[in-house]
């Protein structure tokens, strides 16, 4: 079973003065707003000389770097602790308490000053600060050899001391969530899960390249989007089952049944098509008694009535009335005087009396003379 190399941990202290390595040298007097500056921008080193074993003898942090520490303190479970002397590295060595001085989650990038975090003390700690009895913070995290990049921050120390023991009996300590330069199998495969998670975010990660600034920018981005689109989603269910939950019954004030709105349709079918019928008689009489429409001319116009209305109705108005039928059969032809013999005789008669050569007025006699006989 091959071990793998630890990767090298720094801790420095810092605090405020005109020493030379200033730099490094942090108050923990804080700014207005409680925030306490914990590495410096660019490239810084212990006042020890550390770190000995990075080209060029210092560590090395920018605005990229400092944000994947930001990210990653963002999305751990747990915040960041600061103790008292490192004793949370000592603690297995030790075998004494570590007591927590406080807890820090917030972090922010200065630029040009470096990265600053906001601690939540306890009673006790603050009380030792306000006392004078610890003066300086110290920052511990891992780091890449090669580069001199922080790789994450383990956590933070109130101390006296602006210069700790030496790096080699710290990166000796097997403190269990120190990482280290080569990953183990799950720090391996929980790095493919973040990488297929970002790119389920619209962002790819060539091998184990840091995400870039605008990468990091990208993906929270995208995670606030997605926090946005599950809260609205959650209130559009809870006001789904709050409707769900109330009587849905209707109000019969305002709401009928559909079989009542179906029935009354088709009486109003009904009633509208005896209404239709009655209107195409009438028109259709008026149109015959005035001369506009001759009887052999009714059946199509009943059907033109039933199927269009207005046309039919067109057709009338247009349609010029025909004197000879609009006058009844009793006013154009004379009826018959009953005391005239001549006009009395019906065509039979008439035609009899041509056959007998006889004028009408004959046959007329002749025939009232039978009647008399």
């Amino acid at each position: 079973m091959t071990t793998s190399t630890p990767t090298p941990l720094a801790a420095l202290n810092a605090h405020t003065g005109t020493d030379p390595v200033a730099v490094l040298a942090f108050d923990l007097d804080a700014d207005a707003n409680g925030w306490h500056q914990l590495l410096p921008a660019g490239a810084f080193s212990a006042v020890d000389g550390r770190p000995l074993d990075v080209p060029g003898g210092q560590w090395y942090l920018d605005a990229s770097i400092a944000q994947r520490l930001i990210a990653q303190a963002e999305v751990a479970a747990n915040d960041l602790v600061i103790d008292y002397e490192h004793q949370t590295l000592r603690k297995d060595e030790n075998g004494q308490p570590a007591p927590a001085a406080g807890w820090f989650k917030q972090l922010e990038w200065r630029e040009g000053s470096g990265l600053w975090i906001k601690p939540r003390w306890t009673a006790r700690a603050r009380d030792h600060i306000d006392q004078g009895e610890y003066r300086y913070l110290s920052a511990v995290f891992p780091y890449d050899a090669a580069t001199g990049y922080p790789l994450k921050l383990h956590s933070a120390a109130l101390t006296n001391r602006p210069g700790i023991d030496g790096m080699q009996a710290l990166a000796s300590l097997t403190a269990s969530d120190l990482t280290s330069k080569h990953p183990t199998h799950q720090e391996s495969t929980m790095n493919e899960l973040l990488k297929k998670l970002l790119a389920q975010l619209g962002i790819t990660v060539q091998g184990d390249a840091a995400l870039t600034e605008e990468q990091q920018t990208q993906a929270l981005a995208a995670l606030t989007e997605l926090k946005t689109k599950a809260s609205t989603s959650d209130t559009l269910a809870a006001k789904l089952a709050d409707l769900s939950a109330k009587d849905t019954t209707p109000d019969p004030a305002k709401y009928v049944p559909i079989e009542v709105v179906s029935d009354l349709q088709a009486q109003l079918a009904v009633l509208s098509a005896q209404h239709k019928t009655g209107e195409l008689e009438q028109l259709l009489a008026d149109a015959k008694n005035d001369g506009r429409l001759l009887p052999s001319m009714e059946p199509w116009a009943r059907d033109l009535g039933k199927k269009d209305m207005a046309a039919l109705s067109a057709f009338l108005d247009k349609a010029q009335p025909l004197a000879a039928l609009s006058q009844r059969q009793t006013d154009t032809v004379q009826k018959p005087n009953p005391d005239d013999p001549i006009a009395a005789l019906t065509a039979e008669e008439r035609e009899a009396a041509e056959l007998l050569g006889k004028t009408p007025a004959q046959f007329a006699a002749l025939k009232a003379e039978q009647a008399q006989a």
